[in-house]
């Protein structure tokens, strides 16, 4: 068993293919959110995943924090960043825990939230207990990736570069177009855990269609 956690921190150590987080954090480059630099004394946010047995913790994602407001102090208005990811979704609603949802409307981006995708949230502590008040929700990070290959189609769900995995249940796709097997095209990912990828596929615009798929 094990969950997931956000936690704030400076880069402690640095060579060229791993560093750590507060000297306990262990990350490589590909784990950092938009291939962003990465120096020594750099504040970040790191989301973990954490055996609650061996309380064990593996790095997931890390974003970098350039603006000194959301630096490993609270700013003067007390508002701070973590990184959440999505437990469900409703039409209304989107829940990063099993007592903390806040409304569609706060998200930007303009598209459907999924289990597993991760969500930078601006909250503030209110004052004596434990209760949060959540001010903003972005995406963590979202990238187009133009010309590439539709590698797995299981049922409603399948992958893309054997990275990118995309469910019809969460697609924006043209009308009419289900995805094939070796079909070329163009998507904008997201950040997500899901089995075996670290991106989800939030649309997708066929570029080349494959022949035994198109015929």
């Amino acid at each position: 068993n094990s969950k997931f956690k956000s936690v704030r921190g400076i880069v402690t150590y640095l060579c060229t293919d791993y560093g750590w987080i507060n000297e306990t954090i262990f990350f490589n480059p590909d784990m950092v959110c938009g291939n962003v630099p990465v120096n020594v004394g750099m504040s970040v946010i790191a989301l973990v995943e954490e055996d609650e047995t061996t309380h064990a913790l593996k790095t997931i994602k890390v974003k970098t924090m350039s603006d000194p407001i959301y630096g490993i102090e609270p700013s003067e208005f007390d508002k701070r960043l973590c990184i959440k990811c999505v437990t469900y979704a409703t039409r209304d609603s989107i829940y990063i825990s099993k007592e903390t949802f806040f409304p569609m409307q706060l998200l930007s981006g303009g598209f459907l939230p999924f289990k597993g995708d991760l969500l930078l949230v601006e909250y503030s502590l209110k004052p004596g207990t434990s209760n949060i008040t959540i001010h903003t929700v972005s995406l963590l990070n979202s990238q187009n990736m133009d010309e590439v290959c539709v590698t797995s189609v299981d049922g409603r769900t399948g992958v893309v570069d054997d990275i990118i995995y995309f469910t019809l249940d969460s697609l924006q796709k043209p009308t009419g177009y289900t995805p094939g097997l070796y079909d070329i095209v163009n998507v904008v990912a997201v950040d997500s855990v899901q089995q075996h990828c670290s991106w989800r596929a939030v649309s997708m615009i066929p570029v080349e269609m494959c022949i035994d798929q198109a015929s």
